[in-house]
């Protein structure tokens, strides 16, 4: 055992970390299984990884990679057949307690007609501990039922810092503003 600058090393006689140990280890305290090697270039980097239940592999989580893990799943709903422009309640089943769901993009398939001009209203919404999906132009309609294709990222939440609602701010009748205490400087 070897110490430097305050940092301990095992079997290292330049430890980088408090704790810096060069070899195998053995504990019954964390995950199991089978650990992928760390390379030299991802030694002082932030590593993420996944642990697999079903047969016990731990995997680097790795964005270039197409195989590996993520931290978000992207998905596309194809809403068929809705009546007329409007979904109400979709429930896509996923926990609101253990997810965080959130629409990415929206869009109709259909011309709309009607007098006004639309924006669509499309979101989330947590019902009963399960993400639901609302869409709707408002005051306008197609002529046929269409569909909605809209894609979401679910992320779990243990990845996600979520805040408390921020303000309220008062923008004094202006169109512009800025906080003055930002969540994230």
């Amino acid at each position: 055992m070897f110490a430097q600058v305050g940092n301990v090393g095992i079997n290292t006689k330049t430890p980088r970390v408090k704790l810096d140990v060069a070899g195998t280890y053995k504990t019954g305290k964390i995950i199991s299984g089978t650990i992928p090697s760390v390379t030299s270039v991802e030694k002082d980097r932030y590593l993420l990884l996944n642990h697999t239940i079903s047969d016990n592999t731990v995997q680097k989580i790795n964005p270039g990679q197409a195989n590996a893990p993520g931290i978000a799943s992207i998905i596309t709903y194809s809403l068929n057949n809705v009546n007329g422009d409007w979904v109400e309640n979709f429930n896509t089943k996923i926990n609101s307690n253990d997810y965080s769901l959130m629409v990415l993009s929206a869009y109709f398939n259909l011309d709309l007609y009607g007098g006004n001009i639309a924006i669509p209203s499309y979101g989330v919404k947590s019902v009963n501990n399960e993400w639901q999906i609302y869409a709707d132009y408002s005051q306008v309609a197609p002529q046929s039922n269409g569909v909605w294709t809209i894609v979401c990222a679910v992320y779990p939440k243990t990845y996600v810092k979520i805040f408390p609602e921020h303000g309220p701010f008062n923008l004094n009748g202006s169109t512009t503003g800025s906080d003055n205490a930002p969540i994230l400087p």
